[in-house]
């Protein structure tokens, strides 16, 4: 039997995108802080275009390994917001521009209302805005990011999306968090959220501002069984697709809970099932998929492994993967960093940012029980056939 047409118009699948799938399961919890502090900052205020009666929410930090859904948040986050009378603006840093481009490129986004300047009970905080934008010809000031955000916030409820935080500029970070902490503290329609990897952690303790601390945290990592079990199979019954139940169990075998994974089995998958313009998942049509999901897999365990190697930190793994592998009951973190020191000539301070390194690119990751667990199971067997390849070849570097 053919697919429908309605089956057959896109792919529900989005591994590698940012973008939000079509069934986004297993983040209910961060979800639900999320929609809280879209509703704080659309709540009543004091008066018209005026601070909020109620308190602006906390800042949100976003953090965990690549790969498990953090700009999927914040995209999802920006689709929440459409329905509602406030505005997004989402920044994701782009290294090669300098910070002055980064920094004027957000105030101009912060300051870009289309038709607000038709409306006259808003036409003095129009004229407020245009004149904050005083700093286009030259640089940016923290001034000028504190009278563009003011005069912005009394038109409509802003959410503020920063990705990729780590690598923002220390300085623009400072001025971004301060001048946010100030017209939080009174009251202003603003929600900040603030994503990044575990590097993002120690980069925000150089910003050193008191918002950081303030902030919310939200650590995600892989999914449980069953959300990723309904992350698989939902999509698929949504648009009528019958899934058998070997075929099903043999593609969550692929994905580790790992949520790119998991969008790239299905996307494998259903591509297939289209190119067969068939309507029904059978084992048959999982398994002439399984070329195409080991080399998507293979490309994320060569860009951790190139990642850890370019920072000359192969050995060190290499001892970390052996140490969390030798126990069954998961390290917690200080046993790691110290088994990292041990029979070596480092100071504590130098295992815990080798330690922090191997964390931010992705080889282990603590839970919430305060242990180290591998953020991707299935690149520890991969690492070590690397390594040991590596090894005797002289290299010490995946094949490419």
């Amino acid at each position: 039997m053919a697919m429908s047409e309605e089956q057959s118009a896109y792919n529900p699948f989005r591994p590698g995108t940012g973008s939000a799938p079509e069934h986004l399961t297993g983040r209910e919890p961060e979800q639900a802080l999320l929609r809280q502090a879209l509703q704080d900052i659309t709540g009543p205020r004091k008066e018209d275009y005026g601070p909020l009666r109620g308190w602006a929410p906390r800042p949100l930090k976003i953090v965990g390994p690549r790969g498990v859904g953090k700009t999927t948040l914040l995209t999802w986050a920006e689709e929440e917001f459409k329905p509602l009378e406030a505005d997004v603006v989402s920044l994701a840093f782009v290294p090669k521009r300098s910070t002055k481009d980064v920094f004027s490129g957000l105030l101009h986004k912060i300051a870009t209302i289309p038709d607000f300047s038709k409306h006259k009970a808003q036409a003095q905080a129009y004229k407020l805005l245009q004149r904050a934008l005083k700093w286009k010809t030259g640089e940016p000031s923290l001034q000028d990011f504190e009278d563009v955000l003011a005069a912005r916030l009394k038109f409509r409820p802003l959410l503020l999306l920063l990705d990729e935080v780590m690598h923002y500029d220390p300085q623009m970070m400072s001025q971004i968090l301060q001048q946010s902490q100030i017209l939080m503290r009174r009251r202003w329609p603003l929600a900040v959220v603030l994503a990044g990897t575990p590097a993002l952690e120690a980069h925000l303790d150089d910003v050193d501002e008191t918002f950081i601390y303030c902030a919310k945290d939200i650590y995600i990592n892989r999914l449980d069984s069953d959300a990723t079990r309904e992350a698989l199979s939902k999509p698929f019954a949504d648009h009528g697709v019958k899934v058998s139940d070997d075929a099903l169990k043999l593609m969550l075998s692929w994905t580790d809970d790992y949520p790119f994974f998991i969008q790239a089995v299905g996307s494998e998958v259903w591509d297939a099932m289209e190119k067969q313009g068939r309507t029904e998942v059978d084992v048959a049509l999982v398994q002439s998929v399984e070329q195409a999901v080991h080399s998507e897999r293979v490309g994320l365990y060569k860009k951790i492994y190139r990642r850890i190697r370019n920072a000359s930190l192969l050995e060190h793994a290499s001892k970390s993967v052996a140490f969390i592998d030798a126990d069954p009951e998961p390290p917690k973190p200080e046993q790691v960093i110290a088994y990292l020191e041990e029979g070596t000539s480092l100071k504590f301070e130098e295992a815990l940012g080798i330690y922090n390194q191997l964390l931010d690119a992705g080889l282990f990751w603590e839970l919430n029980d305060d242990r180290v667990y591998p953020a991707i199971p299935s690149f520890f067997n991969y690492f070590k056939e690397e390594y040991k390849q590596g090894r005797k070849s002289g290299r010490a570097k995946p094949n490419l």
